[in-house]
């Protein structure tokens, strides 16, 4: 039991063997969370998908103008043009998969039934988990119930509505990876864009003439630096939050300000284990599925008996 709280980075709610390649498949008036499902929920986008376009078209759109402008310049080589299609193609991943996959949702109780109360089950701190409401369920560690997507998330962070949909265990990385791509892109484009307008001021030195010239570059460059200013702020807060192993939940609430973060294992495993795991396993399925397999798992003895705690069901009286 001791050895099992300090597992820091172990989740109560690890997927079957057998259900790992499927996803949530009940009607959509069964589905309480504000989302959308898209291909047989291969993608899953969150509360705020309008937004979420309006931030692929803020990418793509000043990438686009830049090779365009760009295309007949002897000034700039191919070489330029090939490395910020690759530092832009990094970064429409990044946002793609953290926009258009489970962040981490925790299925709801939905049998209408109380929950067994886990009384062997404490968070590492020592704490009993916290019991929601709307869901049903016993939280697991570090996870939060979202207003916006109306669902519990696992190791919630924030949700961003510039994504569309919160950020959790499933999704943090691939939105690390966009903030820092899209960083290096803004300070990539402008130094190209300031690079080309003093180019040309060296050639004519009426600046009149110049913005006339390159009045496209001038408001590249004035775009990317708004960007970097956005960006740049945010990727340097996440940073932080990485060295020491912390949500933006949890820094926000002070959680660990009084008391040592059990989940702070040094810097570079954090960094590992936040940046270099292993994306965990969707826990969106047949909740039909999830039933049949607790009731075995609880009569066989077979399957991870910490889910059927979370999900283990007792008459009303």
């Amino acid at each position: 039991m001791h050895e099992r709280r300090l597992d820091t980075e172990e989740t109560y709610l690890k997927a079957f063997a057998s259900m790992r390649n499927n996803y949530y498949t009940l009607q959509d008036q069964e589905w309480h969370g504000i989302n959308t499902f898209c291909c047989g929920g291969f993608i899953i986008l969150g509360s705020n998908p309008f937004w979420f376009l309006i931030t692929n078209v803020l990418t793509v759109g000043p990438f686009a103008l830049f090779i365009w402008s760009t295309w007949n310049d002897d000034i700039i080589n191919v070489a330029l043009r090939v490395g910020a299609a690759v530092i832009y193609l990094v970064a429409q991943y990044g946002l793609l998969r953290a926009g258009m996959m489970d962040p981490g949702i925790i299925p709801r109780n939905t049998t209408g039934r109380v929950p067994v109360v886990p009384i062997d089950d404490y968070d590492v701190d020592g704490t009993p988990l916290t019991f929601c409401e709307t869901c049903k369920i016993f939280r697991p560690r570090r996870a939060k119930h979202c207003r916006y997507c109306d669902n519990c998330v696992e190791r919630f962070d924030h949700h961003c509505p510039w994504v569309g949909t919160c950020i959790g265990a499933r999704n943090y990385k691939y939105f690390i990876l966009f903030l820092f791509s899209i960083t290096i892109l803004s300070v990539y484009l402008l130094a190209i864009n300031i690079f080309l307008i003093v180019q040309t001021h060296n050639n004519c030195d009426d600046w009149k003439e110049v913005i006339q010239k390159r009045l496209v570059c001038v408001a590249m460059a004035a775009y990317t630096f708004l960007v970097f200013l956005a960006v740049a702020n945010l990727a340097f807060y996440h940073l932080q939050l990485i060295v020491s192993n912390q949500t933006t939940n949890e820094q926000m609430k002070e959680t660990w300000a009084t008391r040592r973060n059990p989940y702070d294992n040094g810097c570079y495993r954090n960094f590992c284990s936040i940046l270099f795991s292993k994306t965990p396993e969707s826990h969106l399925t047949n909740r039909t599925i999830y039933m049949e397999e607790d009731i075995e798992s609880s009569d066989g003895n077979s399957g991870p008996a910490t889910r059927t705690r979370m999900y283990q069901v007792v008459d009303d009286h």
